[in-house]
């Protein structure tokens, strides 16, 4: 079977600010959801059965940029896959460092 048959995206709706601070349970719920959609239909044929976290922020004009990803076999294709798309997530504080855990399977 093709890995893109297989790919399987559990997003934990868990999205923290590096600061620590706690967030909102509906704005991790809806930045979990407009990631996902951004991202669900990628091919990552590097990694299978992985969890690995995206650090991103959105600039003034609602634009995610990713600053890193914790697996590097798959930064650049996230990056490519996120970096300056738009987002429309109320709440969300620009230039604020957010982590998402995103697991392939």
């Amino acid at each position: 079977m093709k890995l893109s048959k297989l790919l399987v995206f559990a997003m934990l709706f868990t999205v923290s600010a590096l600061s620590a601070k706690d967030l909102d349970p509906n704005l991790k719920s809806k930045l979990s959801s407009e990631i996902y959609t951004l991202i669900k239909d990628a091919k990552f044929e590097k990694v299978n059965n992985e969890t690995f976290f995206v650090n991103f922020l959105v600039n003034a004009h609602g634009e995610i940029l990713v600053t890193s990803t914790t697996n590097e076999n798959v930064d650049d294709q996230i990056k490519s896959l996120l970096n300056y798309k738009k987002i429309n997530v109320d709440g969300v504080k620009p230039y604020e460092v957010y982590t998402l855990p995103v697991t392939v399977k």
